[in-house]
């Protein structure tokens, strides 16, 4: 049982360092957004993927671990959660389990904090691109209709306004 709690230490030792590298990289996909660096933004994007599947993967040696620990122990699968193991685990392991549960958890509160505001500028960014297509559309829209005594009878508000000024 002592070699589940070490290999549990180092899963989530490496989820953390995993976790700070989509941190740094959600931090630099912001920069991206804010000028406008496309390019850049998907060499990002595609990094993030890499590092969510790596997370992916830890996640699920983590997970079988705890199942691992919880038959162990004579636990229900379901009611051993990381931070009960925390609580249960001898000595010093206990201790590192629960420093490194404190860092995890303060570490996906600001990944969840740095995609909130990454997802508002997006958001925001494509707020802008749409009122752009809209105007765009509005001059863009088909010319005016002349009636038989050469006036105009119908127009695109934009051109209305355009020709009264002729």
């Amino acid at each position: 049982m002592d070699q589940l709690f070490t290999d549990l230490v180092a899963i989530l030792r490496q989820e953390i360092e995993q976790y700070r590298q989509l941190l740094a990289l959600v931090r630099r996909e912001r920069g991206y957004i804010v000028r406008g660096e496309l390019t850049q933004l998907a060499k990002v994007v595609q990094k993030k993927g890499t590092v969510s599947e790596g997370l992916y993967h830890l996640a699920a040696r983590r997970t079988s671990l705890l199942e691992q620990l919880a038959e162990s122990m004579g636990e229900p699968v379901d009611k051993l959660t990381l931070a009960r193991v925390t609580r249960i685990a001898p000595g010093r392991t206990g201790e590192t389990l629960s420093a490194l549960l404190g860092e995890f958890r303060e570490l996906v509160g600001r990944l969840v904090t740095a995609n909130e505001i990454n997802r508002t500028l997006l958001e925001r960014s494509l707020e802008f691109v749409r009122g752009s297509l809209n105007l765009f559309r509005t001059v863009a829209s088909p010319g005016p209709i002349y009636g038989a005594n050469g006036r105009i009878e119908s127009s695109s508000p934009m051109l209305a306004g355009l020709n009264q000024t002729a």
